[in-house]
Order: structure tokens, then C-alpha cells, then sequence
């Protein structure tokens, strides 16, 4: 009876061995080789804004690429069609023409064979022209005032010494 308890015991440990082994390797995920949009960066061209779509994609082949990267500006989903590309990280650039609002931005990429990249973060854009620029003057206005009456008073209290000597 003990032998049949030792025997079941180790049989048990490597039925338990092995399956913990297999079922450790179904635990990991497979990690597709999906792109990803790092960030959105808009800058101003005149009147128009124009969003900076930083995508990052790895290993790059002529048939394994970032083919299309969508643009959706208040659930308006706009395409860009993509050709291959010869880096891992690069920028596309959309124009959203000039703003007369702040809409919120996100995006996603598309791969010729691994698909679609989640959605970006949503981003709130503001036309950068639109920064006050009025406060900002009128600080190094009175900065330039200032200067100006310290400088004239120094010269005129120097001025006044030399003629008491």
C-alpha cells in the first residue's frame, strides 16, 4: 500500500510538473507586431493647424508596413493613405485648416498585416494663434517703461552730484 501511495504521489508531481510547464507557456500572450501612435503635436502654417501624428511600428518590411493612419476630429474619421515606411517611428501630418473651435483629436494606425492600432488618447487642439498674445506685450511693455524712468532717474541723480562737486 505504501508503494502504490509513493507511486501515486510521484506520478501526481509530474502530471503537476508538466501541466504547470504547458500551462505556463499558454499563459503569455503573442505580442502582434501592431503599431502604436505615440503623440499628437499641433503647430500652426499660416492661418491652417496641422496635427503631427507620431507613429511607432516595428520592423518595417515592403509587404509589413503602416499603411493608413485615421484621423478622427469630433467623430469625423479622416483617412490618410500611407506608403511604406523605412523607419520605426515616424510623423504624418494632417491639416485641419484653420480652427474656429478646439476639437478633440485622437488616432489610430493601420498595419498591412497586423491591423489597427488602438485609438490614441483624445487630445483638446487650440489653434496656437489664439494664444494671448496681448498680456504677454503688455508685460514687457511696462518692463521697457520701467526700465526707461530708472535709467533717466540714474542719470538725472549722477547728473545732479557732478554738479554739486
Amino acid at each position: 500500500m505504501k508503494r502504490f501511495r509513493k507511486r501515486k504521489k510521484s506520478s501526481f508531481i509530474i502530471l503537476f510538473t508538466v501541466l504547470t510547464t504547458f500551462a505556463g507557456f499558454q499563459i503569455h500572450p503573442v505580442l502582434a507586431d501592431v503599431p502604436s501612435v505615440l503623440s499628437l503635436e499641433p503647430w500652426t502654417s499660416g492661418t491652417d493647424t496641422i496635427l503631427n501624428i507620431t507613429v511607432r511600428h516595428s520592423s518595417p518590411t515592403s509587404s509589413h508596413y503602416v499603411n493608413k493612419v485615421e484621423v478622427d476630429v469630433d467623430g469625423a474619421v479622416h483617412n490618410i493613405g500611407l506608403t511604406s515606411q523605412s523607419t520605426v517611428t515616424f510623423v504624418v501630418q494632417y491639416n485641419l485648416g484653420e480652427l474656429a473651435d478646439e476639437p478633440m483629436v485622437r488616432a489610430r494606425a493601420h498595419c498591412t498585416i497586423h491591423g489597427w492600432s488602438s485609438w490614441s488618447n483624445s487630445d483638446q487642439v487650440s489653434d496656437s494663434s489664439s494664444i494671448p498674445l496681448l498680456p504677454i506685450l503688455a508685460i514687457v511693455s511696462v518692463l521697457a517703461i520701467v526700465s526707461i524712468v530708472l535709467l533717466l532717474l540714474k542719470s538725472k541723480v549722477y547728473g545732479s552730484k557732478k554738479k554739486n562737486t
